[in-house]
């Protein structure tokens, strides 16, 4: 992000955040192996950056784009008008920012701002919200008062009409305790710098390397602020969005017909009917991994795809939903569905009580899709298994330079998707 006098402020040394613990999700493989036919690239501004060439940045790969609005009550972007415009002007998906100013302002007073700047520029129900959160104060004190960032979401939530998502490094997610924000299932995009601060370009970074705990994953990372990109003058902040056109219009609450289509990464499967845009296979990875809810949410959002996706998990997740997963001395065993709690599996099966059933974590509340839990006897590793995956693993974690082995062992295709508890031989 840029502050109002044009000098970046990701110079402070708590943006400066280099890779601490490497999170390794059951997508995380398949995102560095091969570009995401879900995610894209772009960029944000402020008035660093002044008037831009929309057309010259669509064409280099900006297919959205976060402005600058305001930064507290008593200040606003000069070149934010000029700047949407352009953005629209070539199909450039909407997101708006304000920079918060807790030490001189009200969360509500700011909030009310910001969205007053939004919708003199017809933003509310196309753009996604957000909070830049970066306050600076000695000793971090403001950067760590969560009850801001809290009532700033939802007063934005109750003007807007939807949740924003809120920016933050990776460092300050860890120097608070974020959980109440996360539950306002307010989406996070992180900010870290793998690389440094050397040139950079729009490209697909990969998975976050960051804990973004609590929330249970990001939906944007800003990987630099040095990024040189086409029609855009000086360096500018590059962002990867893990999300397709439905993503962003959950986010921004826009309209289906109205959201901008990738034109970068155009799946084989288009439709301009509102439904997701992506492969099948991997909308079916998204569902397992719970982008799409449960059901009749997941029902609603998958729309007339519904049938097709859900025959896909259904088969990736065979044995789910109650039926036997193979025998494991003499108990009977089934693979956890999306969804799918001990008590729930415990009532369609007849198999009670739920404390019966033993799991591998351990703790009957704990449990994943994709896992293999047993009434009547234990999780252990049945014959010819000679690995239990672990939450966080991956197959290049697990077997090193030999994961393409192991995946064609074990019957694994692209994306290589694995789940805790999962046995490999």
């Amino acid at each position: 992000m840029i502050n109002n006098k044009g000098k970046p402020k990701h110079k402070r040394p708590a943006i400066r955040d280099w890779p601490r613990t490497i999170v390794a999700l059951a997508f995380a493989l398949s995102a560095l192996l091969a570009p995401c036919a879900t995610a894209d690239t772009g960029i944000d501004t402020a008035s660093y950056q002044g008037c831009w060439d929309g057309a010259r940045a669509k064409a280099a790969g900006v297919n959205f784009a976060f402005v600058k609005l305001n930064e507290g009550t008593g200040y606003v972007n000069p070149y934010a008008t000029c700047q949407i415009s352009t953005m629209r002007a070539n199909g450039i998906r909407e997101g708006a920012y304000d920079f918060a100013s807790p030490q001189t302002s009200t969360p509500e007073a700011e909030a009310d701002r910001f969205v007053s700047e939004a919708r003199t520029r017809g933003m509310i129900g196309r753009a996604i919200p957000v909070l830049d959160w970066e306050p600076s104060a000695p000793g971090g004190y403001w950067a760590r008062q969560t009850w801001w960032a809290l009532r700033w979401v939802n007063r934005v939530k109750a003007t807007w009409g939807v949740t924003p998502m809120i920016y933050m490094s990776a460092s300050t997610i860890s120097s608070a305790d974020w959980s109440q924000v996360a539950a306002t299932d307010a989406g996070l995009w992180v900010a870290g710098y793998p690389r440094g601060y050397a040139g950079e370009r729009l490209r697909n970074p990969g998975a976050v390397p960051y804990d973004v705990g609590p929330w249970p994953f990001a939906a944007a990372w800003q990987y630099s602020s040095s990024g040189s990109v086409g029609g855009v003058s000086g360096a500018v902040d590059v962002n990867w969005f893990y999300g397709d056109a439905l993503t962003w219009q959950k986010y921004a609450g826009t309209a289906a017909d109205s959201v901008p289509s990738n034109t970068t990464t155009t799946p084989k499967n288009n439709k301009t009917n509102g439904m997701p845009v992506a492969d099948t296979q991997t909308l079916a990875t998204l569902v397992i991994r719970g982008d799409y809810g449960n059901d009749p949410q997941r029902r609603r959002l998958l729309g007339s795809r519904y049938a097709e996706v859900m025959a896909v998990v259904n088969r990736r997740l065979s044995g789910s939903s109650g039926s036997v997963a193979g025998n494991n001395g003499g108990a009977y065993c089934v693979v956890v569905s999306s969804g799918d709690t001990v008590s729930a599996i415990a009532a369609r099966t007849g198999r009670t009580p739920a404390s019966a059933w033993s799991v591998p974590s351990g703790n009957i509340n704990r449990i994943w899709p994709g896992q293999r839990i047993c009434h009547g006897g234990s999780t252990t590793v049945p014959a010819g298994g000679t690995h239990v995956v672990r939450s966080g693993e991956s197959l290049w974690s697990i077997y090193g330079t030999g994961w393409r082995a192991a995946a064609q062992r074990n019957g694994l295709r692209y994306p290589y998707t694995i789940y805790p508890g999962q046995y490999l031989r």
